[in-house]
């Protein structure tokens, strides 16, 4: 059996009553009694496509050779793929399901259109783009490796301890844990993140700026002087 006469709607492709009938070596009645007895089996979209007025006219206005008989008719009923399985189903012959398995394989199924070289090169540039922003993404959202974290933990603590007045000074002993906490939640609050080492890979020499320029709060530096300012006080009566 040679395939029957392409038809589609809405790029679709649909078969008539007459071509159901013809393909599985029945009459259109008999296909549409089938229909009738079994209506509420049908979907309208999915089994089949109703025409009726302006879709109608404007469906035999583009298929004019082959719908001119159409004319009168109240509605054309265009039959999907799922459409002529319901129908082999009716009908339950040889003839109706190896037809069936053929309409799928060489009439539903619309061969792959052959891509120009200039389509191909727009679908191979399209890919390359969607890789770059892939690569894009993993950058942007990758956190310090372990060597920038230990450069970034070694900038905190170089920063810290010369806010402090150095590692033998009162204020290191008595409040340094208190200002680097307040350091590193500095820096997790201007980073947006819950830990210094998840600050994005991207924005790690902001980082070192940033803590490079970092400063402690106003009562902190208060703190810190008057800590230290009691280790001078304590230097100078030990020299009395």
């Amino acid at each position: 059996m040679d395939n029957p006469k392409i038809i589609e709607y809405r790029d679709i492709r649909v078969l008539t009553t007459q071509q159901i009938a013809e393909a599985y070596g029945t009459d259109a009645q008999v296909i549409t009694n089938n229909y009738n007895r079994n209506k509420d089996r049908y979907v309208e979209g999915k089994h089949f496509i109703c025409l009726i007025g302006e879709e109608k006219s404007e469906f035999i206005k583009k298929n004019q050779n082959d719908f001119s008989s159409f004319t009168k008719a109240k509605a054309i009923y265009l039959w999907t793929e799922k459409g002529a399985f319901l129908h082999a189903k009716s009908l339950n012959t040889d003839v109706a399901w190896e037809v069936y398995d053929r309409l799928v394989d060489s009439y539903f199924q619309k061969p792959q259109k052959r891509l120009t070289d200039r389509e191909m090169m727009r679908i191979q540039l399209e890919m390359y783009d969607e890789h770059e922003e892939r690569i894009t993404h993993l950058e942007n959202t990758m956190n310090l490796d372990y060597g920038q974290q230990q450069a970034l933990k070694n900038a905190v603590n170089k920063k810290v301890v010369a806010v402090l007045g150095g590692k033998k000074s009162n204020a290191y002993h008595e409040i340094g844990k208190k200002v680097f906490a307040e350091c590193n939640h500095d820096i997790q609050d201007f980073f947006e993140v819950n830990s210094r080492s998840n600050i994005p890979r991207l924005r790690y020499q902001e980082a070192i700026d940033y803590v490079n320029g970092w400063e402690p709060s106003n009562n902190t530096r208060i703190a810190i002087r008057d800590r230290n300012a009691q280790m001078n006080i304590g230097g100078e009566m030990d020299g009395v």
